[in-house]
């Protein structure tokens, strides 16, 4: 089973590909990870359609069953927070028709699965998703390390889900 983590930006989206089975049936490969990257300037219809493509790139070529999207929480600017939700409103409708099961853990719930504190920060989320899944070296930005993070959570939550 492949599942797709997503951690939603305004102009930078991260993702990852793990696969849970193996040779043993218990093993989680990191098949791919990365980030979306959507020039600030530009306009909000046609960064939205940048990304929808470019997820749909990705889905179609890893075809996961299920997706685990970090739910967004914003306190501080608000004008910030309005893109990541547009942007989160286009992740969420691409996997709705591309018919992929959806699962959105908080931030917290993230990083108490990976580090088993819910206040970690994004060094040790690094740190202890590198030690799980056996990486010696994770580059790039962190937005894709939290999808990373993001995926092997919603592995976890989809256990609990299918119970």
């Amino acid at each position: 089973m492949k599942i797709i983590g997503i951690d939603p930006g305004s102009h930078r989206i991260g993702y990852s590909i793990l696969e849970k089975g193996g040779k043993i049936g218990n093993q989680i490969d990191l098949i791919a990870y990365g980030t979306i990257n959507i020039e600030p300037k530009t306009k909000s219809p046609e960064s939205l359609l940048i990304l929808k493509k470019e997820l749909q790139k990705i889905i179609q070529e890893h075809k996961p069953s299920v997706a685990s999207i970090e739910e967004v929480f914003f306190a501080k600017n608000l004008k910030t927070a309005s893109k990541v939700f547009e942007s989160r409103g286009v992740i969420l409708l691409t996997f709705a028709e591309s018919g992929i099961e959806l699962i959105q853990p908080t931030a917290t719930q993230i990083k108490k699965g990976v580090t088993g504190s819910g206040t970690a920060n994004k060094n040790q989320v690094r740190y202890s998703i590198g030690l799980i899944l056996g990486l010696k070296e994770l580059k790039g930005y962190d937005d894709s390390w939290d999808a990373i993070a993001a995926a092997f959570v919603g592995l976890g939550m989809l256990k609990i889900y299918k119970k």
